[in-house]
């Protein structure tokens, strides 16, 4: 599958979810559904929970920490939206809404694991430990001769 072909997945996607947020919204602003508090909110929360899912989903498959960071925030701000909706005890809600992050950023630790050994240059080829820059350094300095230095006079 081309890149072109993931990224045209992606905006589908990423279109239907808007789509629905706003059929959504209509229905509940058309038809009085009573839908937690109001339509508008509702369509926030409908954009909110479904790219916090959508960014989920990516951070599995793409194994990027990014995604699950950027899913955490979403889905807090969705879950506190029907707490306060469902007029929930406040520490209650403190405490559920602080949970799904740590959840989530648990989840992100067991998919990615520690990234820095990508980054890390000792895995590269011309890697060099510091006892061999240090010789280096030294064969170098042994190699070029020393030229004295002018005297500079004092305007005294």
């Amino acid at each position: 599958m081309g890149n072109s072909k993931k990224n045209r997945l992606v905006y589908v996607i990423a279109l239907c979810i808007l789509v629905l947020s706003l059929a959504m919204t209509i229905i509940d602003w058309a038809v009085p559904l009573n839908l937690w508090i109001h339509p508008l909110l509702n369509f926030v929360f409908f954009i909110f929970c479904g790219f916090g899912v959508f960014s989920f989903v990516l951070g599995f498959i793409k194994k990027s920490p990014w995604y699950f960071f950027l899913s955490a925030g979403l889905l807090a701000l969705s879950v506190l939206y029907v707490l306060i909706s469902y007029k929930m005890v406040w520490y209650v809600t403190l405490l559920i809404v602080v949970c799904v992050p740590a959840i989530i950023a648990l989840l992100s630790l067991i998919v990615n694991g520690n990234k820095t050994e990508d980054i890390a240059l000792n895995k590269s080829d011309d890697y060099k430990t510091y006892e061999e820059r240090k010789a280096f350094k030294e064969a170098a300095e042994k190699e070029e001769p020393q030229e004295e230095l002018p005297e500079i006079k004092s305007f005294k």
